[in-house]
């Protein structure tokens, strides 16, 4: 079982059990979603804490981080805002492979390695977090642990139900309700988890398309 630790980082970003916010504050809901997904992908998720947005003390929890796990995880913090710190901290740790991918949600994402310990860094909106996570951590952590094929996940073809709009040369992941056949695409910004609350599973639009025509037949990964 790979050991995942999971790292949270943002000023603004509480404990979930927090019962009343400061103006300002958020409760983290990302990292036990990233938990949950870790461990249905028979992984050991650890939680590492949550660290300011403050560069020396990312790098002393990403080390300490590191040094005990077989993959970390940094949620938040990995775009080019003057308050996202992960790059600079994991410079200092290790190597950045890329900084950046064709992906939508999810386009921020750092992926590095670290004193031979892969790292990921993902957005801070959770539904762009968990979208990329499920894409490249979590075939990660099964490879971690032996497992050259990971379990195929379930699909189910359907008709979609409305136009889907695309950029080519970049995978777009669409999430959608499924009903009667029909894959109704669900829209709604990155920052809220209720827009995949309400999906049954998410269809991709190839790099190359530049968007799907409604009635088209197309493939739905389905949630567990």
């Amino acid at each position: 079982r790979a050991r995942v630790a999971i790292v949270s980082t943002g000023d603004e970003v509480v404990p979930p059990d927090t019962a009343v916010l400061s103006a300002g504050q958020v409760r983290d809901a990302t990292a036990s979603a990233l938990a949950g997904l870790v461990h249905d992908a028979g992984g050991e998720p650890v939680a590492a804490g949550i660290v300011p947005d403050d560069r020396d003390a990312l790098e002393a929890t990403l080390r300490a981080a590191i040094a005990g796990a077989d993959l970390v995880v940094v949620s938040a913090g990995s775009s080019v805002g003057s308050r996202d710190e992960t790059a600079g901290a994991v410079a200092a740790l290790g190597e950045i492979w890329c900084h950046g991918l064709a992906v939508k949600p999810g386009k921020p994402t750092l992926l590095a390695e670290c004193a031979g310990v892969p790292l990921i860094g993902l957005p801070g909106n959770p539904l762009s977090a968990l979208v990329v996570f499920r894409l490249v951590g979590v075939p990660l952590v099964w490879r971690l642990a032996g497992c050259d094929a990971p379990p195929a996940e379930p699909t189910v073809r359907a008709r979609l139900g409305r136009d889907l709009a695309s950029a080519a040369g970049r995978l777009d992941v669409v999430q959608v309700a499924v009903r009667d056949g029909v894959a109704e695409p669900l829209f709604g910004p990155s920052a809220l988890l209720s827009v995949l609350a309400r999906a049954d599973g998410y269809l991709v639009v190839p790099e190359a398309a530049t968007g799907l025509d409604g009635g088209a037949d197309v493939e739905v990964i389905l949630y567990r």
